[in-house]
């Protein structure tokens, strides 16, 4: 009997510790949250209905649950600010772009809509509060959280993309968040020039690159018999400091672009061992043998020595990022790489006008 009630006894402490350890397993998981906030909060039982709330139902192939690496992030949430240009944000409860999700249509930080101000996570919705840790912005919009409401408190950098690791800043201790636009790169550029920004130089290449192709000189031999003629020619070409726009657009850097153009220029300097010039000078003389009653037409190439990187501009209100491509392009100095000749037979017309063929034969002339 006694060892009947110890089995007994046995199985009702197992049975009670399994469903100990079920409850306590239950209320250690309760089920992921989606929401989607736009004045109103809407939930749905999948990150895909979440998805397909956030884009009034344009996007319907979302994954299922969250996208889980910062590539996949930031090309889902393309789709979806082109689905819905209101869209400002979307978060995650861990700091790889999983977990609970939460995205924010607040304006977008694009074309003429209001700027988007402060969102209280606290005030949207309690249980995200001190609990995402991963982000990325949508529509033109760079995202910079905060610890307490209304950004204040410990803040971060605004950025496109960010994450909040365990032992950093910042981790599980998010209330609020606060978005930037995302400057042009010319507005970059220009806050760059003028101190609104810290502009740092990143990796960049070298390469060599032939130009356009120009006529400087021509010389007429308007006799039967081969010549020999002596050519003095002299050209510039212009060189360049500049930068790309979003639109493909290139813009010259000039001097009141301050110091990004000094600290490009610089690194042209140590790279190539020389210094930059608005333009280089070609000034020589050349010898060719022109045959009877033909035009010869000298055309110089230049060589040009390019270094090509990137500029970071860190926005000081706010630590907005933007990188903007640079190129320096400077014509190599040796004026006998690049020559070519172009013999053209003079016509009936050409060979009896006094100003290409005088009494003397020809003509030779710089252009």
């Amino acid at each position: 009997m006694r060892r009947r009630i110890a089995v007994s006894a046995l199985t009702a402490l197992s049975f009670m510790s399994s469903a100990g350890v079920t409850s306590a397993a239950a209320a250690a998981a309760p089920p992921p949250r989606y929401c989607h906030y736009n004045g109103v909060l809407q939930c749905a039982d999948t990150f895909r209905g979440l998805v397909s709330i956030a884009t009034f139902g344009r996007v319907t192939d979302g994954p299922l649950t969250p996208p889980g690496s910062w590539q996949t992030a930031q090309a889902l949430g393309l789709r979806m600010e082109a689905a819905n240009p209101y869209l400002s944000s979307m978060h995650f409860s861990n700091p790889d772009w999983t977990g609970n999700a939460l995205s924010i249509a607040a304006n977008g930080c694009k074309g003429g809509m209001n700027r988007p101000g402060v969102m209280n996570l606290n005030v949207i919705d309690p249980s995200f509060d001190n609990r995402v840790n991963s982000e990325f912005g949508m529509n033109g919009c760079q995202v910079s959280p905060a610890q307490h409401p209304n950004h204040t408190g410990s803040t971060g950098d605004a950025r496109p993309i960010g994450w909040h690791n365990p032992g950093t800043s910042l981790y599980n201790e998010i209330t609020s968040v606060y978005y930037y636009p995302t400057p042009t790169r010319e507005e970059a550029v220009k806050a760059c020039a003028s101190g609104a920004a810290d502009c740092t130089l990143k990796n960049y290449r070298t390469s060599l690159v032939s130009g356009d192709s120009d006529p400087v000189a021509f010389s007429t031999n308007c006799t039967s018999v081969p010549q020999n003629r002596a050519l003095w020619w002299e050209t510039s070409v212009a060189n360049e400091t500049s930068f790309t726009t979003e639109y493909g657009q290139k813009l010259i850097l000039g001097l009141e672009f301050g110091d990004l153009k000094t600290g490009i220029e610089l690194a042209f300097s140590q790279t190539y061992g020389h210094a930059t010039t608005n333009t280089t000078t070609f000034k020589q003389q050349d010898s060719v043998t022109i045959p009877g009653k033909y035009r010869s037409v000298l055309y110089k190439t230049p060589t040009f020595q390019v270094l090509t990187g990137t500029a970071t501009a860190r926005i000081k209100d706010g630590g907005v990022l933007v990188d903007v491509p640079w190129s320096v392009k400077q014509a190599v100095s040796d004026g006998s790489d690049g020559l070519t000749w172009d013999e053209i037979p003079l016509t009936a017309a050409e060979l009896r006008d006094p100003k290409l063929c005088p009494l003397s034969g020809g003509v030779t002339r710089s252009l």
